[in-house]
């Protein structure tokens, strides 16, 4: 019966050259273990083959590496060994049994490269889901702390982890994500992102219906609020649930300080925020209606097509700049340095690619956008901007007056699984508002407390 099953398995597996197929007779037994050399530890392999060798004759064979789940179906056995596991089969046993002896490559944990913190940690997730776990249970050392894995994809076969706190998590969310889940369960997943469109839609909106984070300390903290987190194998960073817009353009320093100075951290960032979408397109409202400014910048003689056309090329310029800084090599860097200042710099004015007055509107504009910790609603809102200010080179100051009312109504139509994206200001909640703006501690309730007693 072996011979039948290895065969079956190795004309299925054995054209990668990763999978190693070992046999052994021990003590009048046939033992064969099937395992990828590329995903396995070689050390709980050994550790593996050592518990076979000393198990006594007459006694069943000791399985050294603790973790043993027992399995009836061949298919499920091939996607056990695909994920780093060791298979051994029996003579005389039905079984397939798998073994943990997952060694996935890794990079070691380093600072977040995105969202950074002076006083806060510096850990960040990587692109092995078990030590992202760990990382999140470091900081959470609950039973109440739930680690459910689950693999989605019919080729893929992703890892996914749904981690969430009995008892605290909005079990709608979490309901309604797991339904998603099972009603697209044939969708193939390859990172964060092809999940969020899997389970809610591909749409034109650019804003983000979750948010994205890097860091484990975060995710704590929002475990512990009631969100739920969920992290994608190779991918590394976490996905919580729900969000708002005021949520996604909270940062991590934010938690390391003092309420005064956290509260006026968080006012100057959102000024910050507002004066990225909203202070470009209203300058140009000005300018075409020949309107003075409080910069008293000349208005005269504007040429709309012209000046739409500066404020346009430099746009374009900054995001040309921004997309190469991201993708350039290290070793490139100092050239890039050159290139900005040669592009953006008085060469740039001299040769009238655009006038030192839109320079400055698109350097505050950016600034604003550098401002915002996330990556994904940074980029929306910079969209917005470009939106707008198309709205108001073509219609002026009904088109700029236009242009809020729409993006206004965008962000109000923006879904986010429970709550509205501009909550709690409309509808508008006091409680949220000062947690949002002063912070406030977390406690353990002692209605949660008993209903953990009681399990």
């Amino acid at each position: 019966m072996n011979e039948v099953r290895l065969a079956s398995i190795r004309q299925k597996l054995s054209a990668s050259f990763d999978v190693s197929f070992t046999t052994y007779e021990l003590h009048g037994r046939t033992i064969s273990m099937i395992f990828l050399s590329s995903l396995s530890a070689q050390s709980a392999v050994n550790a593996l083959i050592q518990g076979f060798t000393q198990s006594p004759k007459e006694d069943p064979l000791t399985f050294f590496n603790g973790s043993v789940s027992a399995l009836l179906d061949e298919q499920a056995a091939i996607t056990q060994i695909l994920s780093g596991q060791c298979v051994v089969l029996l003579d005389h046993d039905p079984a397939y049994y798998s073994v943990e002896t997952r060694g996935y490559p890794t990079r070691s944990v380093h600072a977040p490269e995105n969202e950074k913190s002076i006083r806060g940690s510096n850990d960040a997730f990587v692109e092995n889901i078990i030590q992202n776990v760990g990382l999140i249970r470091r900081r959470i050392r609950d039973e109440r702390l739930v680690v459910e894995l689950d693999k989605e994809g019919k080729l893929t076969k992703t890892d996914l982890a749904l981690v969430y706190m009995r008892g605290i998590v909005d079990q709608d969310v979490l309901d309604d994500f797991k339904h998603r889940l099972q009603a697209n369960s044939q969708v193939e997943i390859y990172n964060d992102r092809n999940l969020v469109e899997a389970l809610y839609g591909k749409t034109l909106n650019p804003y983000p219906h979750v948010r994205y984070t890097e860091r484990p300390d975060l995710c704590a903290l929002h475990l512990l609020q009631g969100s739920l987190v969920v992290l994608v194998d190779t991918i590394p960073s976490a996905i919580l649930l729900p969000t708002t817009f005021f949520e996604q353009i909270q940062q991590a320093e934010e938690y390391t300080q003092t309420p005064l100075l956290a509260f006026c951290t968080r006012l100057s960032r959102y000024i910050g925020i507002f004066l990225s979408i909203y202070l470009m397109p209203l300058w140009i409202a000005l300018r075409v209606s020949e309107n003075p400014t409080m910069l008293n910048l000349p208005v005269q003689g504007v040429h709309p097509f012209e000046f739409g056309f500066q404020i346009l090329f430099a746009e374009l310029v900054v995001e040309w700049i921004r997309q190469s800084l991201i993708h350039a090599p290290n070793m490139l860097s100092g050239i890039m340095g050159f290139l900005v200042v040669f592009v953006l710099g008085d060469f740039g004015i001299e040769f009238g690619a655009y006038t030192k007055e839109i320079l400055i509107m698109i350097a505050i504009s950016n600034l604003g956008n550098f401002l915002t910790p996330g990556y994904e609603i940074s980029l929306a809102n910079k969209f917005s901007r470009i939106c707008l200010n198309l709205m108001t080179l073509f219609f002026k100051i009904p088109g700029f007056c236009i242009g809020i009312i729409a993006h206004f109504l965008l962000l109000l139509s923006t879904d986010t699984i429970k709550y509205p994206y501009l909550y709690p200001l409309i509808p508008f909640s006091f409680k949220e508002m000062r947690r949002l703006l002063f912070g406030s501690l977390i406690h353990s309730t002692k209605k949660q407390n008993d209903q953990m007693k009681a399990k």
